[in-house]
């Protein structure tokens, strides 16, 4: 299968004061189609700075970046967010819901921004269904994010980046802020739109057991992959 996501020897450096501060340091991977990758790491490891190259969030002192085999280096501004929207859909671990909007209009505002319309609009109405069924959130579409527990918001979001289709998700520390009960629930999901859907996911995590549902898992340390 082709490599949709790919880094090619990326480093990120951080001036604070008169020192630069490295974050990455020549980190190279290569995500295939259908994957779900885990990346391991401890806080301050560059794992969520390597994931936020990868989405486009922000840009590496040095190195290439391609989605798709589109090089994020080579595109404008507009060509980044146009590419990002299109191809990549992202979860944090802070869920990042808007409080005045319910979980169904939390979903549907992604939908608007990328202004799906027509045909295409009938196509979303139909996966939106399917997908809302199978995170299982049905019951829950009219509740604010107040009204939700830790995990059902998780997976609002986990709608919300898919339900313009992104080729790619990348989820940064998606348990992160879920007791264990809801960690299981996110994660089973998050494997099941894998297998059902064939989602690629490239996930970064803390904790070994949760990397353990990927195909492959990554270490890194000191800004380099194991």
């Amino acid at each position: 299968m082709p490599a949709v996501v790919v880094a090619d020897n990326i480093t990120k450096v951080y001036p604070v004061g008169q020192i630069q501060v490295p974050a990455l340091r020549g980190v190279s991977l290569a995500v295939e189609a259908g994957e779900f990758v885990s990346i391991v790491g401890a806080s301050g490891s560059g794992k969520s700075t390597l994931l936020h190259i990868l989405g486009g969030l922000t840009p590496p002192t040095t190195g290439r970046v391609l989605i798709e085999g589109t090089e994020y280096g080579s595109l404008s501004d507009a060509g980044r967010t146009t590419l990002r929207r299109r191809a990549i859909g992202i979860v944090f671990q802070k869920f990042n819901l808007l409080p005045t909007l319910d979980a169904l209009g939390n979903i549907e505002i992604a939908r608007e921004i990328a202004g799906r319309n027509g045909d295409a609009a009938e196509e979303t109405d139909k996966y939106q269904i399917h997908l809302i069924a199978l995170l299982g959130i049905g019951a829950r579409l009219h509740h604010r994010p107040t009204q939700l527990s830790g995990g059902e918001q998780q997976r609002v979001a986990i709608a919300r980046a898919l339900i313009n289709r992104p080729r790619i998700l990348l989820a940064d520390e998606p348990t992160g802020n879920l007791d264990s009960r809801n960690s299981d629930a996110v994660l089973a999901v998050m494997a099941e739109l894998n297998r059902t859907l064939g989602q690629t996911i490239l996930m970064i995590t803390h904790n070994e057991a949760a990397a353990a549902i990927g195909h492959r898992t990554l270490h890194m340390r000191d800004g380099q992959l194991a």
